[in-house]
């Protein structure tokens, strides 16, 4: 690890935590300035990638995931661990089959069932763009429809 002070590569760790099973947090001490700063380390995952509805493929990124959950939850009260923890869910959920290759579908369904648990206006948001309605009344009866949870549709 280099230090972000000086670019040093002499560093030591002062202390780890893991605020979560899948996040591991260092303290650490640069040797050559003594500058101290932080790292949070994540698994990586090997390849993934997501299949977009005009046919094209793009690599995986938790980002855009996080993104369009933040975009939605916007009006609401909701703090940024609540959305990580929210799409720490999501991706456990959408990566449990260990996929090579996943639709940008299926990855809006996640979302919409953990945003419906999570918060029902954020649901009713994300709804509104995740799906093409014809008409009203298919808005209106997804919406009181709900989410289905053991099928792959919602």
């Amino acid at each position: 690890m280099r230090c972000p002070q000086c670019s040093g590569s002499d560093t030591r760790v002062l202390d780890t935590r893991t605020p979560d099973e899948r996040t591991v947090k260092r303290r650490r001490q640069c040797a050559t300035c003594g500058f101290r700063f932080s790292t949070a380390e994540r698994p990586v995952r090997e390849e993934i990638f997501v299949r977009k509805r005009c046919g094209g493929v793009e690599e995986f990124d938790r980002q855009k995931i996080a993104a369009s959950v933040q975009c939605a939850l916007k009006k609401g009260p909701c703090r940024k661990a609540e959305v990580d923890a929210l799409v720490d869910e999501i991706i456990a959920k959408l990566l449990a089959e260990n996929p090579k290759c996943v639709s940008t579908d299926r990855i809006g369904d996640e979302v919409l069932r953990a945003l419906r648990r999570f918060d029902e206006m954020a649901y009713v948001r994300y709804l509104s763009v995740h799906r093409a309605f014809a008409n009203l009344s298919d808005f209106r009866e997804n919406i009181l429809g709900g989410v289905e949870n053991d099928g792959d549709t919602v």
